[in-house]
């Protein structure tokens, strides 16, 4: 199985569901961050995970394509930003608390089903194109 499909199928549904969640309990969701953006060791502890998953995820699949497979190196860079800003600035990730905002996190939480929305079907239902042989 290629890089691209392995990625899709593991991020993919991660990012689905989570997405439902989160749109069903917005409530939940919005307490969960406030209380963890308080916590200058959860910023920072989450900060070291996004950025090792943003790794990660990079040197499995560095390539920029002109189809589906980019948005997975897209969000390799994204965890790697991420886990940059909040390793390095921990305080200023706590002083914007964006989550606290419903909008911000019911346009999250679109943008997380759309991902895995495509990740998944990708990862599961497309047919993988098979190499060419050449003659």
């Amino acid at each position: 199985m290629h890089t691209s499909y392995f990625l899709a199928r593991l991020i993919g549904p991660v990012q689905a569901v989570l997405a439902i969640g989160v749109l069903a309990n917005r409530d939940v969701y919005r307490e969960v961050a406030r209380q963890a953006l308080g916590n200058g060791a959860l910023v920072s502890l989450s900060g070291i995970l996004a950025l090792t998953g943003g790794l990660a995820i990079l040197n499995a699949h560095p390539r920029w394509t002109p189809d589906w497979r980019s948005l997975i190196t897209f969000l390799g860079w994204l965890l790697c930003t991420v886990g940059v800003f909040r390793i390095f600035a921990p305080d200023l990730v706590r002083y914007l608390n964006v989550p606290a905002n419903f909008t911000a996190i019911t346009i999250a939480a679109i943008l997380l089903l759309v991902s895995g929305g495509i990740l998944t079907y990708q990862g599961y239902a497309a047919e993988p194109q098979r190499p060419r042989k050449e003659t």
